[in-house]
């Protein structure tokens, strides 16, 4: 990877921010804080006359962290209860506590729903109340999705001879067993071997195998972008049980599963 590919690479990860954890220690899945924030964001839409800024996503406490049951992906947080934060600007013609469960509610709502994260609370400090003529587009939209790369299929490391062959064999067995999966849109990759390694690496795979696949003993690394259609968890969950199936191994092979995008309805 050139030193170019390489300082982008680490810009867009940095942009997309932390990987948040989705459902328990054994799922294996997280989700890009750049994707979950925009799925919370909008959520508050149908609350008149909020907007919600500064959002932010962390353990509510460290100690209730649980190690992951596979190899966690780079800058992933552990499993384990969350809360959020947040800065709320509130309609002045509304009594200020009613707007604020109104938005922790559909917070709750949707961090649950539609998304499988184990969000415990959610902390607002309101910032600043609204004129009635000021709030018609006041509405929360969260980071936007769009600034991550689409792909359509995945890139291996290109390893030399019949073992190189055997690896790309394995990947394309799990891009299609993926993509087949309800809920996932396409491939998105965005995570590489440049963002967990010091020495140059591969381009960047929506679909990554570490260890060897024809003996069955082997780390995966999925990287989706999903359709709004199921829960994000229940997706990611599917993707890699499928992932597992297709390398015919599946007591043997770890899955980590990453949702970089999550299209909007």
């Amino acid at each position: 990877m050139t030193a170019e590919r390489l300082t982008q690479a680490v810009r867009q990860q940095l942009g997309l921010g932390r990987l948040l954890p989705l459902g328990e220690a054994s799922d294996g899945a997280w989700v890009t804080e750049e994707a979950a924030l925009a799925v919370l964001g909008r959520s508050v839409r149908p609350v008149p006359g909020v907007r919600l800024s500064a959002m932010r996503v962390e353990l509510s406490s460290p100690r209730a962290a649980v190690e992951p049951a596979v190899p966690p992906p780079p800058s992933a947080m552990p499993p384990g209860p969350l809360t959020l934060t947040a800065e709320l600007a509130a309609p002045a013609d509304r009594p200020v506590p009613a707007a604020a469960d109104d938005v922790r509610r559909a917070l709750l709502a949707a961090a649950e729903q539609e998304l499988g994260l184990a969000l415990e609370s959610v902390d607002l400090r309101v910032t600043e109340l609204v004129e009635a003529e000021s709030t018609g587009s006041a509405q929360a939209g969260g980071p936007k999705p769009e600034g991550v790369p689409h792909a359509e299929e995945a890139r291996e490391s290109g390893s030399a001879g019949s073992a190189g062959a055997a690896h790309r064999a394995a990947v394309d067995r799990v891009t299609r067993a993926v993509l087949a999966v309800e809920g996932v849109a396409r491939l998105v990759p965005v995570l590489g071997p440049a963002l967990s390694r010091v020495a140059a690496g591969a381009a960047v795979s929506a679909v990554q195998i570490e260890g060897d696949p024809e003996e069955g003993r082997c780390h995966v690394l999925l990287q989706l972008g999903l359709s709004p259609t199921r829960r994000a968890l229940d997706t990611a969950r599917a993707a890699g049980a499928a992932a597992r199936d297709a390398l015919g191994a599946s007591g043997k092979v770890t899955v980590a599963v990453v949702v970089t995008a999550i299209d909007r309805v």
